[in-house]
């Protein structure tokens, strides 16, 4: 079926945010130009022009494309969740990966450029006001279904983003793998202890104790002859 007018300026206009996206992933906020976004959306420059006409509309625009490209990407996996999985173990899962994604390095790029840009700033600020909402209530509502009207569930929610959001942002240059798992998995144990599904003495694993090594034989034979 042939499209329309507007829903080809509309695929148009997707194609150049998504290009946008991309650079602001690869190339970061200072790099993100309209001569790189044109090379990427391989569209003419009156084509972006008309669309976007400065760089700061390009940033704006891409402020909510990425906004809602998260909400849907986290939506899907929250609704993804099999039966009889353990919810907040998946949640906490789940909001790593979305901290760990390109749509997130992308939206991090966007708060870099909001620090000093105000034009992004004023149109950065009541979109992630209005994302975390979304986020935050999908969240409660995945717990609330085995703690109907538990109020511990929203404070476990908000420590959980921003527990794993600063996590993210020092993985970013530790680069500690490794640390970051340990981390996680404390995360999670703490998060059941504070909904009271979980020991309070739990929280940290425990050292493993090996057994001795056994002696050499030099050192067993000497033994003998002592006795």
């Amino acid at each position: 079926m042939k499209r329309t007018q507007a829903q080809r300026s509309e695929a148009t206009r997707g194609r150049i945010l998504e290009a946008t996206l991309q650079c602001l992933v690869e190339r970061g906020y200072a790099e993100t130009t309209t001569a790189e976004v044109l090379a990427r959306a391989d569209v003419p420059r009156g084509t972006l022009l008309h669309h976007f006409p400065t760089k700061a509309d390009l940033l704006v625009g891409a402020v909510h494309y990425v906004a809602g490209r998260r909400v849907e990407a986290l939506t899907a996996e929250l609704a993804a969740i099999p039966a009889g999985a353990d919810r907040l173990d998946a949640l906490i899962d789940i909001i790593w990966r979305h901290f760990s994604s390109p749509l997130f390095w992308a939206a991090l790029e966007l708060w870099n450029a909001a620090r000093t840009d105000a034009e992004v700033r004023t149109a950065l600020l009541p979109v992630e006001k209005e994302i975390f909402a979304v986020l935050h209530d999908r969240a409660r509502t995945l717990l609330s279904e085995s703690s109907p009207g538990d109020p511990r569930v929203p404070t476990v929610v908000e420590f959980s983003y921003e527990v794993l959001t600063g996590l993210a942002m020092t993985g970013i240059v530790s680069g500690d793998l490794g640390r970051r798992e340990l981390l996680i998995r404390r995360w999670k144990r703490a998060a059941a202890i504070l909904l009271g599904r979980r020991d309070p003495a739990t929280l940290v694993e425990r050292a493993r104790r090996d057994p001795p090594a056994p002696a050499p034989a030099a050192d067993r034979a000497r033994s003998k002859e002592s006795r």
